[in-house]
């Protein structure tokens, strides 16, 4: 199967001193149909093939769901297994963003050499941990070890971003970049990729850019959350979502909004550019001292409790925000299945990108490439999932 991702068509038209904003989505939100009368082990080793977008976060939430539809539940060593697995995913899409993404928004050179020692060592560690099993299998059952190899892979992706990133180990920057003047400090004398990242949005007028009211989405409760995913706009909701009729955000910044450094950004800048680059580099480092360090990790998420029916529901913390699977089995196959990702939070037609492009501030900018520049700053600060095309007219 190819991959199925779509894409974003985001316009902005001047409208008085404000900009009206448009965002089109051709994501195929019901693409997960063609699971439909599959049997589920079928479906659990071609959905993250599929959906190869986070892919690690679709096999978690895919696995999750299915176990609470058929009553399963995996070792505690398999779930630590998966927690490892994902923890590095995050760990390889974080430096995707920092090393290429945002230096290249910015306008400086991507760190391309970097980013392919970390691509090598976070593919080896994947294989290290999947050669003899396949965590992902529902209700799996498999001896918790983690090879040599993994092991020093995890080590070679903490290198990377010591050197590129953090310029000290990750560790020590979370002991010692705690608020603003600790970040300013650090941004001054690290000489990394990331540090001249932050100095670069610092130091201009970029750190507020796209702030606005959305609110980080909220802890929503399981049974709440599949009466939603179940409903008669079921569909709708996955294509648009809302909670209590409001968008929300899902996304590094969402979930790291009550850490010092980003609450500390957040009073002057709110949820602008500099506090989402600082939520980048806080995951960042969480989960590269979970990989390294495994005694220093987070605990384990308790599992949801099973639904009657043959309904499960599954959720992963991906990169980029919450991912949530909802299946229904009987006889073993699967009767419907319904994927809500982040990108369709933080890319709804009045969402938190929407929002924030229509910023006055933008508004003022007399130039259309400038306007489109600083556009493209803030769409890759949230980071859609999908390639994106961004027109001003």
């Amino acid at each position: 199967m190819s991959d199925l991702s779509g894409n974003l068509d985001i316009g902005l038209r001047r409208d008085g001193d404000r900009l009206a904003v448009s965002i089109r989505s051709s994501r195929p939100v019901t693409a997960a149909r063609v699971f439909v009368g599959k049997l589920v082990p079928d479906v659990t080793q071609r959905l993250p093939t599929l959906f190869s977008v986070c892919a690690t976060a679709q096999a978690q939430a895919c696995a999750v769901a299915c176990e609470q539809a058929l009553g399963l539940t995996p070792s505690s060593a398999v779930q630590q297994q998966r927690a490892l697995l994902l923890r590095a995913e995050t760990v390889k899409e974080h430096l995707w963003r920092l090393l290429l993404d945002w230096p290249q928004a910015l306008g400086a050179t991507p760190a391309h050499a970097p980013m392919a020692t970390a691509m090598g060592a976070y593919l080896a560690l994947r294989r290290a941990q999947t050669k003899d099993t396949d965590p992902f299998t529902p209700g799996a059952d498999a001896p918790l070890s983690v090879p040599a190899p993994a092991t020093d892979q995890a080590q070679a992706l903490a290198e990377v971003a010591a050197v590129h990133v953090f310029g000290m180990p990750p560790a020590r920057w979370l002991e010692q970049v705690g608020d603003r003047s600790a970040l300013a400090a650090w941004m001054a004398t690290a000489g990394t990729v990331a540090a001249d990242l932050v100095s670069a949005v610092s130091r201009s007028d970029l750190a507020s850019l796209g702030r606005n009211v959305v609110a980080p989405l909220p802890v929503l409760a399981m049974p709440d959350l599949t009466a939603a995913l179940s409903g008669a706009d079921a569909d709708g909701f996955v294509a648009a979502p809302t909670w209590q009729g409001r968008p929300y955000e899902t996304t590094p910044f969402a979930r790291c909004r009550d850490r010092s450094l980003v609450a500390d950004l957040a009073t002057e800048h709110g949820n602008g550019l500099l506090p989402r680059l600082a939520a980048l580099l806080l995951e960042l480092a969480d989960a590269l001292v979970g990989l390294t360090d495994p005694p220093q990790a987070p605990p384990l998420p308790e599992l949801a409790p099973s639904y009657a029916d043959g309904i499960g529901v599954g959720s992963a913390d991906a990169a980029r925000g919450l991912l949530v699977h909802r299946v229904e089995v009987a006889d073993g196959r699967v009767t419907s299945y319904r994927i809500l990702a982040p990108t369709e939070w933080n890319f709804h037609p009045d969402g938190v990108v929407a929002v924030g492009l229509a910023d006055g501030d933008l508004a003022r900018l007399a130039d259309d490439a400038e306007l489109k520049r600083r556009a493209a700053f803030y769409v890759t600060a949230v980071d859609p999932c999908v390639a994106y095309a961004l027109s001003v007219c």
